[in-house]
Formats: structure tokens, C-alpha cells, sequence
């Protein structure tokens, strides 16, 4: 029963850490920076057309 009782408390407390990190590490939406992503309309405007595999 004791060793029931560890365990509950330490899944408790790992549960409880994880949302605590997770809510620090910035986890979220953020807004895209759209001046800092290389290339985004080149990669559609060059792509190929083409139903065959190279």
C-alpha cells in the first residue's frame, strides 16, 4: 500500500510539472513573422506540375 501511495504522489507531481514547464517554455500561439520566413512564395510559384515520380 505504501509503494501505491509513491506512486500516486509521484504521478501527481510529474503531472503538475509538466503543466507548469509547459505554461514557462512559452508553449502557445504565437503570430508569424512573415519578414523572417525565407522563400514563401517562390517554393509555389517554381514548383513543378507533374503527375510522374523522378
Amino acid at each position: 500500500m505504501f509503494l501505491v501511495i509513491v506512486l500516486v504522489a509521484l504521478s501527481v507531481w510529474g503531472i503538475v510539472w509538466s503543466v507548469i514547464d509547459v505554461r514557462r517554455d512559452g508553449y502557445g500561439q504565437r503570430p508569424t513573422d512573415w519578414s523572417r520566413v525565407a522563400g514563401r512564395d517562390d517554393a509555389i510559384q517554381r514548383a513543378e506540375s507533374s503527375v510522374a515520380y523522378r
